[in-house]
This record gives C-alpha cells, structure tokens and sequence, in this order.
C-alpha cells in the first residue's frame, strides 16, 4: 500500500469529491442551517473523500489478500492524510469559490 497507482487512485477520488463542492453548497445553502457555511461544506469534503479513499484501500486489501491491520490501517490513513493535506489551499478556495458565486 502507498504505491504511486494508490497515490494517484487517491488523488483521482479527491478530484471527485472537489468536483461536488457545488453540489454541497447547493444543498447546505438550501437547508438554511445556522451554521458556517465554509467549514460545514470543508467537513463534508473531508468526510466524503476519506470514506471513498478508505473503501478503495480495504477493497484493495482484499483483493490482494492482505490482513487489515493496525499497521495497514496506519499507512492507509498516513496516505490519505497527505493527499489530502497537499490539496488543503485548493480545497479552501474552490470552497470560497462555491460560496461566492
């Protein structure tokens, strides 16, 4: 795990994810919740891509036969992080930009 084809997996899942912000910001404006309005829809990206980056690593697990473990399960989240971490000002800004249009 944490090979350069799980790297670029990952990083393809994040675009996706990316690519709904509009469709976040559609529905929490729609809903009226008092809540902000940014780190509501930071939250869902967050939540969204770390649960499809999660089942393509343990389907990946399986698939190759491999035990899911502490371990495993520690690089997994290691990769995800920095995926992740590495799109952060991206991710804030296509936010912004959601919201402001």
């Amino acid at each position: 795990m944490g090979t350069i084809e799980d790297k670029k997996e990952i990083q393809t899942l994040l675009d996706i994810v990316v690519n709904q912000i509009p469709s976040y910001t559609n529905m929490v404006n729609s809903e009226h919740w008092d809540v902000h309005l940014d780190d509501c829809i930071f939250g869902m990206v967050y939540h969204s891509f770390v649960a499809k980056a999660t089942n393509y690593l343990n389907d990946k697990l399986t698939d190759n036969k491999k035990e899911i473990n502490a371990e495993s399960t520690f690089q997994m989240m290691n990769l995800i992080s920095e995926v992740f971490n590495d799109r952060l000002a991206d991710i804030k800004q296509e936010i912004i930009s959601a919201l402001n249009s």
